[in-house]
């Protein structure tokens, strides 16, 4: 098969170089033509619908890697399902299988999200991937959609389990988690969601797949951070969601980050049953997960 990975952030990367590793073709683009050194690399534009046709004409799969311009439902209103559109008309004319990565945010946390769960967004950026959901699933091109919790591990520089929890943790600091530090939370470690959508994309079968996640609270996880360091646990001072409504007033993405904290306040977990029996792959285990983010923090 030939790959085609679209973006080189927090996935593209991890999802290339596990295509390399394992004999396929696979070209990553980007506007600039920089990418993963070792690679191929090329400059293409995503939302140019003629150019992005004609560099699909003999890929078999496209991981769609790329993410909007900044963290507010604004820009991402604005941005993703056009060039979404985009995308699933360049894939259906050229039958291109489509596989994009997917957040938690549409889906009901009321219970474990799986690949049945309800589509009941509860923040603005949750309606803007429903859009997105309803887009694919209305397109004419074969898509596989993969859940996953928040993002930890190497390159994982945006996440709430980034370098904004592993850095001060490591150097003995205050962390400042938002929201509660105790309840539990799904992380999927971004080598266990690139090995997913490698894996989905060989079996397209459901439009739906669920990542492995790691459950646990941000207290566990930064005392994986600090034992991975072989430090003590630093103190952890969480910062409400109350205080981070409030900064939002007058901060957008800080709003934005609020109108998702019921991730952060309620105990949420991810059901992969499906991943792990048919897939083959289970969550890397918390203390291989911090020791390898504290070890090798880029992914590029």
């Amino acid at each position: 098969m030939k790959h085609l990975v679209i973006g080189a952030g927090q996935i593209g990367p991890h999802v290339a170089r596990q295509l390399a590793e394992s004999g396929q073709a696979v070209t990553v683009a980007t506007r600039s033509g920089r990418g993963p050194a070792g690679l191929t690399n090329i400059s293409l534009d995503a939302s140019d619908g003629t150019a992005l046709r004609a560099a699909l004409e003999d890929v078999d799969v496209l991981h769609l890697c790329l993410h909007a311009s900044a963290y507010r439902d604004d820009v991402w209103r604005r941005e993703l399902p056009s060039l979404e559109r985009t995308v699933l008309d360049a894939a259906a004319a050229t039958g291109t299988t489509v596989v994009f990565p997917e957040s938690l945010y549409a889906f009901d946390a009321s219970a474990p999200i799986g690949t049945s769960s309800r589509i009941a967004p509860r923040s603005p950026l949750g309606e803007v991937r429903r859009t997105l959901l309803d887009q694919r699933a209305a397109s004419a091109a074969t898509t596989v959609s993969v859940v996953a919790g928040d993002y930890v591990g190497p390159g994982a520089n945006q996440s709430h389990a980034g370098p904004r929890m592993w850095e001060p943790a490591i150097a003995g600091k205050t962390v400042r988690p938002v929201g509660l530090v105790d309840v539990v939370h799904p992380w999927t470690y971004l080598p266990d969601l690139a090995a997913t959508m490698v894996a989905a994309a060989a079996r397209p079968t459901a439009p739906v797949v669920i990542a492995p996640a790691v459950h646990a609270s941000q207290r566990e996880l930064v005392e994986a951070f600090a034992a991975a360091g072989g430090v003590d646990v630093p103190r952890i001072s969480p910062v409400p969601m109350w205080v981070m409504r409030a900064i939002g007033a007058a901060h957008r993405e800080t709003r934005t980050i609020a109108q998702t904290g019921y991730l952060f306040t309620q105990p949420v977990r991810m059901d992969f049953t499906s991943t792990r029996d048919e897939l083959g792959i289970d969550a890397t285990p918390l203390d291989v997960v911090a020791k390898a983010t504290i070890s090798q923090p880029s992914a590029g």
